[in-house]
This record gives structure tokens, sequence and C-alpha cells, in this order.
């Protein structure tokens, strides 16, 4: 295996990690042991691949996972979510949050929300009046009707678990991200695989809205059914049980501003009335077709879903 590979393969279980481990103490030195790698060769190539290092990429987690629950999950108390979101300390939680988003949580999960970062994915002549729209509809608790989803097309499957090949994008969603999938189609591709017949999905790890687009953070993911590649192999998808919505047409990573606020119905109407709880970052299911003549491989999104669980 190349070293590239190798690389990205051990922070890839320190993503893993940290993830699965969040309310904890992520020490360096712990980080580091999980990579294989020496503390300070680790700490340059996380910020290498990932664009900051691991302390200021835990930090900015937690607390976009804490703004995140704030919008989502009204019935859980600001104190909640600051541990659940890895806050030990109350006071320590408000005051991180006041620094990085410049409001406090009450504020932020009553409207504020909506003036943290300009709506990139919207028509910029648009975007003045549709902030102030859903301000009206956050302030008045009239944010329940769907305007995007077709309930006809929200069903619950329950998908298999396998190993994952990945590749990253950090940047935003609209850009870069189809040039990482054309990587890994001739990835299969050269090593005989069927695409057509792969389970791939991309994971938005972040939200558009709440993480700057230069930060934001994609993963690209391949399944194969076996570790055959295991050179390779860098995660495990869980499976389990998920709310998918398919699309009429597949759509381009371009309109990104349809397949937001389609989350954000799932999120905030959806999953409230169903009986449901989400469980992790939602994710993308896509087809990859190489252009006839090309090496150019196009990708669109034909479903999005969410892991959960009943509550």
């Amino acid at each position: 295996m190349n070293t590239d590979a190798e690389q990205t393969k051990q922070i890839s279980k320190v993503l893993a990690y940290i993830e699965d481990n969040l309310t904890e103490s992520l020490q360096l030195n712990d980080l580091a042991q999980v990579s294989t790698y020496s503390p300070y060769y680790f700490q340059r190539l996380f910020k290498k691949i990932i664009g900051e290092t691991p302390a200021s990429y835990i930090k900015r987690l937690r607390l976009e996972i804490a703004a995140h629950s704030l919008i989502y999950e009204p019935h859980l108390s600001i104190t909640t979510v600051a541990h659940q979101s890895g806050f030990s300390s109350l006071s320590y939680f408000t005051y991180s949050f006041q620094a990085y988003f410049e409001t406090s949580p009450k504020k932020w999960r009553e409207g504020a929300y909506l003036d943290r970062f300009a709506r990139e994915y919207q028509d910029s002549k648009k975007s003045k009046t549709f902030n102030q729209n859903m301000k009206d509809e956050v302030s008045s608790n009239e944010y329940n009707e769907f305007s995007w989803l077709d309930l006809s097309a929200v069903k619950t499957v329950t998908f298999s678990s396998c190993s994952m090949v990945k590749r990253y994008n950090v940047g935003p969603y609209t850009k870069g991200i189809q040039e990482v999938w054309g990587q890994l189609f001739h990835w299969a591709n050269a090593r005989g695989y069927n695409v057509d017949k792969l389970f791939m999905c991309g994971i938005p790890k972040n939200n558009p809205y709440i993480t700057p687009p230069e930060k934001s953070f994609y993963e690209c993911c391949l399944g194969i059914e076996s570790e055959g590649e295991s050179a390779e192999v860098t995660g495990e998808f869980q499976g389990g049980l998920h709310v998918l919505y398919e699309f009429d047409e597949p759509l381009d990573y371009q309109e990104r501003s349809k397949i937001i606020e389609c989350y954000s119905e799932l999120y905030s109407i959806w999953l409230p009335k169903s009986g449901y709880r989400y469980l992790s970052n939602p994710i993308e299911i896509v087809q990859l077709e190489q252009e006839e003549g090309s090496l150019r491989v196009n990708c669109k999104i034909r479903a999005i879903g969410l892991g959960i669980e009943p509550k």
C-alpha cells in the first residue's frame, strides 16, 4: 500500500475514535497511539489531511454538534446538550459557544443560528427574504409544513454493514467532491469491482449552515463485501435502520440548496412526528457514471438518509 493510503487509513481510525469517544478526554498522546504514529508526526499529519490541529478539530466538532442539537432537539436542555457534546462544565460550554458563534446557546436556539453564516447555497437575491421568513417561522413556531419532501417517497430501510474504502474532501459541498468520487471510481475499476453493484454513499460530516464552508468535511465511501483489499479499507459502515428519501431525479452536488432543505424537513418535521430519533451524520446515496470516451466521472445524489432508532 502506498504511503498516502496508509496515512489516510490511520487518520480515518483516529476520526472514528474521536466521534465514538467525544465525551471522553481526548489527549494528543492517546490519539497518536490510535494512529500508530508519534505525537509529533501524528499532529503534523492530522493538520495536513484535515486542515487543523486535533485539539482545534475536537473543540469545533463538539461545539457544532451542540449547535445542531440545540436547533433540532428542542426537548433537550442546554445542560444536557453540553454534556452530550463532550463538555463537562456548563460554564465552559457557554463561554466557548459564545466565543465561537458570537451568541449564547439560548439565543442560538431561539433563532440566532439563522444569522451565523450566509446561506451560501441560496440564491443571493432571495437569501435575505428567505432568512427573514425562516425567522418568522421559528419565532411563531409555525415551521411545520413540508415544502420540499414528498412524504410518499420517505421510507425506512435497513442497510447491511460493510467495509469501506474512503476518500475525503475538505471545503464547500458544491466543489471538489466529484473529483474525489472519480478517484474512487477508478480505484474500484482497476481492481475489478463492478461499481454499479457496490454500495456508495457520501457522508457530509457538517451542517453547512453551522460550519464555515472551508472547514466542511465530506467522506466519499465505497462499500466492499470483504477485506480482500484490507490495506485500503479505511473504516466500517455500521448499517442499521435509516429513514431514506429518494429524489424523483438524482441531483447534482451543485443543487445543494434543495438537498439542505430536504434535510431540514427530515430533522425538523418528519423526525419529531415519526417516533424515531436520529443517531449520527446523514448519508447520501450516490450513483457514478463514466462519460463515454472520457475518464471523467459524473456523480449524482439519488437519495438522502439518516440513521435512526425508536425514541
